[in-house]
């Protein structure tokens, strides 16, 4: 079966995947730049996904968007699960406890690894009583129906690039505690040297909140991006991601 029926069952018009690319597909390109990659190794986000616990749990099939900071030691930082239904409680749980133990390939830029914004993908399916497990490292549905090697733009920080933020407005106003979480739909268009030559929002919630809008375009415009990659080569893309707002003390769920 398909793997694309499976995500329109399961989530209906939202698809979810993510791709496990070899770390020597990129080997010649270490010296400059390199995303930040799921990888192979024992730690690896694939490698740690136990798919019998999923069957024992009741899952046959599913999947989920997830984002992860990734710092330079490879480790995530930060992590972030969405596009869950009630039937994928459990592998939303699972994602969940293992990305907090997974280690990625960290990114390198200008020669150096640097923290990376990592936008994925995981698909779950049992196939004659077997799991097996998909991780994609982009949230395209073209690209994901497809099955692509594809890696989708992440956003660095590198320690050493001056950053201009001190004009940056505060999106949570003077009183975070009195404000609610939201998240922007972005669309960015990003060359294969990393150059961002388009970006805007596409919708926001809660849509009152524009100032969620305004606060993601101008932080974003101030970073520094890794192009996408395909078969292990830069190129020119547009892609779409969700942008967080989470005041401190508010936990998404």
């Amino acid at each position: 079966m398909k793997i694309i029926s499976h995500f329109k069952k399961v989530l209906g018009a939202v698809v979810l995947v993510v791709s496990t690319v070899s770390t020597a597909t990129f080997a010649e390109n270490l010296s400059d730049m390199r995303p930040a990659l799921i990888g192979n190794g024992p730690k690896s986000l694939i490698n740690l996904i136990n798919g019998k616990h999923l069957i024992d749990r009741g899952v046959q099939h599913g999947a989920l968007f997830f984002y992860a900071s990734v710092h330079p030691n490879g480790y995530p930082a930060y992590s972030k699960v969405w596009g869950m239904t009630k039937e994928t409680e459990p592998l939303r749980d699972e994602l969940r406890e293992r990305l907090a133990e997974a280690k990625f390939v960290p990114a390198i830029y200008h020669g150096h690894p640097v923290y990376a914004g990592f936008y994925g993908t995981l698909t779950f399916s049992v196939i004659d009583g077997k799991p097996h497990v998909r991780i994609f490292a982009n949230q395209e549905l073209p690209e994901l129906q497809k099955e692509s090697d594809f890696i989708a733009p992440q956003a660095v920080y590198d320690p050493r690039h001056v950053y201009d933020q001190k004009d940056i407005k505060e999106a949570f106003g003077g009183s975070m505690t009195q404000d609610k979480p939201g998240v922007a739909d972005m669309s960015l268009t990003i060359d294969a040297s990393g150059n961002v030559k388009d970006l805007h929002v596409a919708s926001v919630e809660p849509a009152e909140n524009k100032q969620y809008a305004d606060a993601a375009a101008d932080i974003m415009r101030r970073r520094i991006f890794l192009p996408a990659f395909r078969n292990g080569r830069p190129i020119d893309s547009t892609t779409h991601f969700k942008f967080y707002f989470v005041p401190a003390f508010y936990r998404l769920q």
